[in-house]
């Protein structure tokens, strides 16, 4: 029995490792689908106020390094986006409702803005909502530097020009 043990460890240690190393093969319909279920109590309306350009501070690239040699190299992984201050609302909530709205707009359940900051169609974006002093920031992002640039020029085009900073 114990050597059942040992290989159901050790199978499972690969497991995690091949998990690790091997790329995310889901299309962005199959992320969809599997937030579905967590969206029952978040309808699109409540997205609304938070994809308004009016909600919106301004917008930064958001970046990610990597070491390079002696230095550090910075790679586009898309926009940071600040949003104004929004009364009863946490970044569990936005988070939540952010996703759900880009679940919708992939499985062309709402129509979406084409500078929609939240959305690329045929990609899932990750997004992640920090409280940020009296507001929030929202990093979106993907794994491509190509559809990272797309996110960050999709998103200062949703910024108005009044707002931008």
């Amino acid at each position: 029995m114990g050597k059942e043990i040992i290989l159901c460890l050790i199978l499972t240690g690969c497991g995690s490792v091949l998990g690790a190393v091997l790329p995310d093969t889901r299309t962005a319909s199959d992320r969809a689908h599997e937030v579905e279920p967590r969206c029952k109590g978040f309808p699109e309306a409540g997205a609304a106020p938070l994809i308004a350009p009016a909600s919106i501070e301004h917008v930064e690239p958001e970046n990610s390094f990597v070491q390079s040699g002696n230095d550090r190299r910075a790679n586009l992984t898309g926009a940071r986006i600040y949003l104004v201050p929004m009364a009863s609302q946490s970044s569990e909530t936005i988070t939540r409702s952010l996703e759900c709205h880009q679940m919708r707009a992939t499985l062309k359940q709402v129509e979406v803005h084409d500078d929609d900051p939240y959305v690329l169609p045929g990609r899932w974006l990750d997004i992640d909502v920090h409280s940020e002093g009296d507001g929030f920031s929202v990093r979106v992002t993907t794994d491509s530097i190509a559809d990272a640039k797309r996110v960050l020029d999709r998103a200062e085009r949703h910024v108005t020009p009044s707002q931008a900073q």
